[in-house]
């Protein structure tokens, strides 16, 4: 294009043509501009949905530090970008850029665009999966039935699922990544550890990857009725039983901590609308643990060490626990050191950032479980480390895909034996694996679409395959709906969660 333009400069030189403006409105710019957009988020996410980016939009994005450095992470992309944006019309301005060229151009650009020709195909053809997914889906609404409990053990487990930002399996490849995953294999070896588990549709994001692991089911999401709930109503999902709702039936004091702001991507009314009643972001955590904080809100070591007071905490009162952790030193583009790590990780100082910080995460996630076993905390408790979703794309992401990349999925306690899962599973049998290891019964090990990895049944990816089950989370309208729904038992319940 550039060639276009400068051979187009040097002939008017030559000819002595008129100065004309360097830049003039083309039939395509619209159409060029959405397509541009689609190959950022592309570039940026991985992957592109209109549900999910309204949804993110419309729960709450990132804090604008965060956005910058996105933008400041993305610059090349961003320069082609414009490179082609303005081009175009520097071409159109010198008369290059033909009237037919340019209908040429636009036609282009809307068949080429993917955010254009999916929801159009969509409307067009009705999907004959469109009401698959409603047809597998177990419902476990029965089991937050108080009668459901007299099945439990006499003293209940408690639980603690960490959730580690993008730290994948992939990562254990020392060869190509150090040990960022040193300091959890210790963890690993004495779990039930899935190490087949694949990233399903609508799982690819934080909120999504809690979705699915706490409720056995991706994130299905329709903007208008998604919007509705979120903004007027403040629920999340109110149509689905979830983990949390299971536990609150059962007396479980439930606590949800989080580097992020509880609004990021609607999180704080997902864990409110599903039985937690202790809500910490970002701003609580740095209100109430000493520290320089981060970018987005609360570093990881703030988040552990408040985590450690609300466990310790914990056992005063006598009830069972549940304690959510989200930690995000993993992130993308390039990661989120803590402070307390810098020249502590043993790797490499010219290794890439996002390695430095997922092993700092992974450290202090670490010493966190020795110290709470060091105080006794860890008795009769269910212990989750999980990745929430595969590394968006990062400044290791062609290192990570040279390899067959998996999510990072390990469940350990009293009277679960280690051993390896090696078939293949996704984060939606999380689901049921905790319910199982917590002893809660469940329907043929089943819960919405996950299957317990303590039992034998394969799994419904095992069943489907991924490509089947994959089409059948995008042409779902059924369940959609119905997920979310509002439940009359929910009027008052998000209420009673609040940030603490």
């Amino acid at each position: 294009m550039w060639a276009l333009l400068l051979l187009d400069c040097q002939q008017s030189a030559k000819t002595n043509w008129p100065r004309r403006r360097w830049f003039s409105i083309y039939l395509s710019l619209i159409p060029c501009f959405l397509f541009l957009f689609y190959v950022y988020l592309e570039s940026v996410f991985g992957y592109f949905d209109w549900a999910a980016m309204f949804m993110h939009v419309g729960a709450g994005v990132l804090t604008p530090g965060v956005v910058l450095e996105c933008l400041m992470n993305t610059g090349n992309t961003i320069l082609v970008i414009l490179v082609v944006f303005l081009g175009l019309g520097a071409l159109k301005a010198r008369g290059t850029l033909t009237r037919g060229l340019d209908v040429a151009l636009m036609a282009f650009f809307l068949a080429a665009n993917p955010m254009l020709t999916r929801p159009i195909a969509a409307a067009v053809h009705l999907n004959p999966l469109h009401d698959f997914l409603s047809k597998h889906f177990v419902d476990i609404t029965s089991l937050t039935n108080p009668a459901a409990g007299a099945s439990v053990t006499a003293v209940p487990k408690n639980l603690i699922h960490i959730f580690i930002e993008s730290a994948e399996r992939t990562y254990m490849n020392e060869a190509t990544f150090g040990d960022v995953m040193g300091p959890l294999l210790e963890f690993d070896r004495r779990s039930l550890s899935a190490t087949n588990m694949v990233q399903l549709a609508y799982t690819n994001n934080s909120i999504a990857g809690m979705v699915a692991a706490n409720c056995g089911t991706p994130l299905l999401m329709s903007y208008f009725t998604t919007r509705e709930y979120l903004e007027e109503n403040s629920q999340f999902l109110p149509g689905l039983t979830c983990l949390g709702d299971v536990l609150k039936s059962r007396g479980y004091r439930q606590s949800f901590v989080s580097g992020w702001p509880l609004g990021f991507t609607g999180q704080g009314a997902f864990y409110a609308t599903h039985g937690y009643s202790s809500l910490f972001g970002g701003s609580e955590v740095v209100a109430a643990v000493a520290g320089s904080g981060s970018t987005f809100g609360a570093s990881d070591a703030q988040v552990l060490d408040m985590s450690f007071d609300i466990l310790r905490r914990a056992q005063r009162d006598g009830k069972p626990l549940a304690l959510t952790i989200a930690v995000s030193g993993g992130h993308a583009m390039d990661g989120y050191l803590t402070d307390k790590c810098i020249g502590k990780t043993g790797l490499s100082p010219q290794a890439p950032n996002i390695l430095h910080a997922v092993k700092c995460t992974n450290m202090l996630i670490a010493d966190f479980i020795h110290k709470a076993e060091a105080e006794g905390l860890m008795a009769n408790t269910v212990l989750v480390l999980q990745s929430d979703h595969l590394s968006a794309p990062s400044t290791v992401t062609d290192q990570l895909n040279r390899f067959e990349r998996r999510n990072f999925f390990s469940l350990s306690g009293d009277g679960i034996r280690p051993s390896t899962y090696a078939g293949l599973s996704s984060v939606v049998d999380i689901f049921p694996t905790i319910l199982d290891a917590l002893g809660v019964p469940l329907p043929n090990g089943k819960a919405a679409f996950g299957v317990s990895l303590l039992g034998d049944r394969p799994t419904m990816v095992q069943a489907l395959g991924q490509a089947q089950f994959d089409d059948a989370i995008y042409a779902d309208d059924v369940l959609v709906r119905s997920f979310w729904q509002l439940k009359p038992a929910r009027t008052a319940a998000a209420s009673e969660a609040e940030p603490r």
